[in-house]
């Protein structure tokens, strides 16, 4: 299973499993760029040392968020619910076009807003989309970045295992 997924091959790994690789941790702040700079604000997961995470790139999966102690109750002012699994576009990797070296893995919820510091946050991986790319510059990230939701869109309509 490792191997598939060092290889980014999620769709085989659920073949395997007959579920969706899953990857849980923390939700946390990272460095702010996603919803300032670039209208795509992402839940950065606080994964543990040595866990599986697929290859660097971005895929469609499935988000959900559940209570912590620090956190025992959904945004009041989002619309998300904790136990709900939503859209999202997930980058796994470090953020190369920013020139960032650390690992993350961050989650853009589709259509949805909350805040989700403090939460446990549960990625379900579904499709790869494509591998980590550096970008020339912001703007050619944000429409790569659209193109990408389109098709996590495209991909999670299609999913079949639940």
């Amino acid at each position: 299973m490792r191997g598939l997924l060092a290889d980014g091959e999620v769709e085989a790994a659920a073949t395997c499993l007959g579920y969706y690789y899953r990857v849980d941790g923390r939700v946390i702040h990272g460095q702010g760029r996603g919803g300032a700079q670039l209208g795509f604000p992402t839940a950065n997961i606080d994964f543990a040392e040595g866990l599986a995470v697929p290859a660097d790139g971005v895929y469609a999966a499935w988000f959900s968020a559940t209570a912590t102690d620090q956190r025992p109750s959904p945004d009041e002012a989002g619309d998300m619910e904790f136990g709900v699994r939503y859209p999202a576009a997930v980058s796994v990797g470090s953020n190369v076009t920013f020139g960032d070296t650390h690992k993350t893995v961050e989650a853009f919820v589709i259509d949805r807003h909350a805040d989700l510091y403090g939460v446990d946050g549960h990625i379900e991986f579904v499709g790869r989309i494509r591998g980590m790319e550096k970008f020339d510059g912001i703007d050619a990230l944000i429409e790569c970045m659209n193109l990408d939701v389109a098709e996590t869109r495209t991909i999670l309509e299609n999913s079949v295992i639940n």
